[in-house]
């Protein structure tokens, strides 16, 4: 069943991805194309002490599209942590100050054994008015969880004051 529910949701967050309509006003909107941003992020994987804080980089492939990748690592104990995944992004609805998009992602995270964790989500990124180059995101959606012998799905939430921030060049 959880195999059934998880591939379900996926399958509903591909196909608006694949689908996304192009927005009348996207011609006002956010233009991040071929831009280039650095920053952080707390969206690309979790363990069960919570989210990996990663160094990430957001590139827009188009006005519409954007990819990222990220490293996130703890060594303050035996138990490190070393997270690295990726996520492609299309965006559903552009303004001059804000972008809604939906995406899909993969990580590698590596603690007491490795697991690779998939996510669909549903996002924001906005840029405060004067400081236009600064993206603020926060994310909503689902993480399948492959461990050893075990599959867990669970729904995610990141607001903006921990989700992630890139200053776009």
């Amino acid at each position: 069943m959880k195999k059934f529910c998880c591939a379900s949701l996926i399958l509903v967050f591909s196909v608006l991805l694949a689908f996304a309509p192009s927005n009348a006003k996207a011609r006002d909107g956010k233009n991040l194309s071929h831009r280039l941003g650095v920053g952080f992020t707390n969206q690309i994987a979790t363990t069960s002490d919570g989210t990996i804080p990663a160094l990430s980089g957001k590139y827009y492939l188009s006005k519409s599209s954007a990819a990222s990748i990220a490293l996130g690592m703890d060594t303050r104990s035996s138990n490190s942590t070393v997270a690295v995944g990726a996520k492609f992004y299309q965006n559903l609805f552009m303004e001059e100050n804000m972008l809604f998009y939906t995406g899909l992602g993969g990580a590698l995270v590596s603690r007491t054994g490795s697991k690779f964790q998939v996510s669909a989500f549903l996002g924001s990124e906005f840029f405060i008015p004067g400081l236009s180059s600064l993206g603020l995101s926060f994310e909503a959606g689902i993480r399948g969880d492959s461990t050893t012998g075990s599959f867990a799905i669970r729904t995610t939430g990141e607001s903006f004051l921990t989700a992630g921030m890139h200053f776009y060049f």
